[in-house]
């Protein structure tokens, strides 16, 4: 059985983990990184545990699905700016 403060690193762990994964999907639903920019995040997060990768899947699977809605062209999808990242 592991100890309290244990079980507490690791749950904050996981929460920290799951708001960067909605941040940055949300990033680059907005346009304000590049698909490109958010799988390499997400690459890197996924190589912290088999948990973390597994987490992960499920962003990379939206980050493909964004790409292929762009198609390389980010004002075609719903929400993404017209001429450019939102910055504000």
């Amino acid at each position: 059985m592991e100890p309290d403060s244990e079980r507490e690193t690791r749950k904050r762990m996981l929460a920290v983990e799951g708001a960067l994964l909605i941040l940055v999907d949300r990033l680059a639903m907005r346009g304000a990184i590049s698909v490109d920019e958010g799988v390499d995040i997400l690459q890197v997060i996924s190589r912290g545990s088999e948990i973390s990768a597994t987490r992960v899947s499920q962003s990379l699977n939206l980050l493909s699905q964004l790409q292929r809605l762009r198609r390389g062209d980010g004002s075609i999808a719903p929400g993404a700016p017209a001429t450019g990242p939102v910055l504000g």
